[in-house]
């Protein structure tokens, strides 16, 4: 199921995206990013990925591995980061841990490996 949102997700299908997430879902980003916040609603991936991806000149993700069970799945995946004064670009290891209802995406928790980094160089 979480494999289906990445896919979907990764081809902007929206529409698709939508039909796979809980009407109650809610995505948690920590509160240190520039996109923080509890996103709810089932078009919040969608909002959240906009207002992810409006931070960095640039942004690319790699999931390198998904795995879980009937009510709980973790994705893993790099984040490559371009900063939009020019600098470096940067990676960061990424966990995203979701839960499942009803055979829907309910809820969306993304973990940083150093989400103090991230908030820097935004």
């Amino acid at each position: 199921m979480l494999a289906a949102v990445y896919a979907a997700a990764g081809a902007r299908d929206w529409a698709k995206v939508e039909s796979l997430i809980h009407p109650d879902f809610v995505l948690y980003e920590a509160a240190s990013l520039p996109f923080a916040g509890e996103w709810r609603g089932k078009d919040a991936l969608q909002r959240c990925a906009m207002a992810m991806y409006g931070t960095w000149a640039e942004a690319k993700v790699d999931i390198h591995d998904i795995t879980g069970g009937d009510t709980h799945a973790v994705v893993v995946l790099t984040l490559t980061m371009h900063p939009k004064d020019g600098s470096a670009p940067f990676q960061q290891t990424v966990c995203e841990a979701g839960t499942f209802e009803d055979g829907l995406l309910k809820t969306l928790r993304i973990h940083y490996f150093d989400a103090a980094e991230v908030a820097a160089r935004a």
